[in-house]
């Protein structure tokens, strides 16, 4: 992993997550961009310096802002170690952080979950939700005043398929460098067959594509998929919850569209790693 991008409000309760942010760039040693989109406020006529001028005067007051941000609560100036701090002017925080990922290469995107209290109503309208469902890298939400705790154990929801076992050799790369264990768990719906059959088939597969062994398999039995994740993490203790956004109907077709990712953000109080199948 090369690059991490994480998106920023700037606020007091995005602390937490920046120092994740941090902290998990050095131990898979990536670069770190902390990114911040901003909005300039309507132009009236009578203003005296041109719209170049204003929006040259925001570029330099902003990016001030998210440096002096970075080095009070990070203890370190942009620049040094992989620490980079971009702004940009865009009306839509989604369309801006899409924009840039267009523009330059990431391999992980990391945002904090739906927060109230932050500025602009940061994610208040979703932005998360819209963003997993695009074609873009892989998405790591962390909730609003998570503290970053050392990954030891990670829980990947599975429905068997060819795309889990793609997802799970870019997971591999994040597990080993905490030498962590994956947890690949399945909870069979109403009706399903050959679920233990198909869950051998799999392991085997993985075991060949897959050199990483810190892979654990588990069948769970509960009423419905988001409870049985959220019953096996709290009794695991797991650290990571990862997930994969597909576009076609599938067992856990259910779990990954956007309003189902938005039930599991009230359950889970862990950091939840979103997969798009076609990237």
């Amino acid at each position: 992993m090369d690059t991490i991008l994480y998106a920023t409000d700037c606020s007091k309760n995005s602390i937490s997550t920046l120092n994740y942010a941090k902290t998990l760039s050095e131990i898979l040693n990536a670069k770190l961009i902390v990114f911040h989109i901003y909005d300039i406020p309507p132009v009236r006529t009578s203003n005296i310096r041109s719209s170049e001028q204003l929006h040259n005067m925001a570029i330099s007051e902003q990016g001030k802002i998210l440096e002096d941000y970075c080095l009070k609560n990070l203890k370190e100036n942009p620049g040094q170690n992989k620490l980079t701090c971009e702004v940009t002017q865009n009306t839509s925080i989604s369309q801006g952080i899409i924009d840039k990922i267009n523009r330059e290469h990431i391999d992980l995107l990391l945002i904090g979950m739906k927060d109230e209290h932050s500025t602009r109503g940061y994610f208040s309208g979703n932005i998360a939700h819209k963003l997993i469902t695009k074609n873009l890298c892989p998405i790591l939400i962390i909730p609003s005043g998570y503290g970053y705790k050392k990954i030891e154990k990670i829980v990947y929801a599975s429905d068997f398929e060819s795309s889990d076992i793609l997802a799970l050799e870019k997971l591999s790369v994040i597990a080993e460098s905490y030498n962590a264990e994956i947890e690949v768990v399945h909870i069979p719906t109403a009706g399903e067959y050959a679920a233990m059959q198909q869950m051998e088939w799999f392991k085997e597969l993985l075991e060949v594509q897959i050199p990483y062994k810190k892979i654990s398999y588990h069948m769970l039995l509960a009423n419905n998929v988001e409870e049985g994740l959220s019953m096996h993490i709290k009794d695991e203790n797991a650290e990571l919850l990862v997930m994969l956004e597909r576009p076609n109907k599938g067992l856990f077709a259910t779990l990954f569209n956007k309003d189902m990712v938005k039930s599991m953000e009230s359950m889970v109080t862990i950091p939840i790693l979103c997969y798009n199948s076609l990237s």
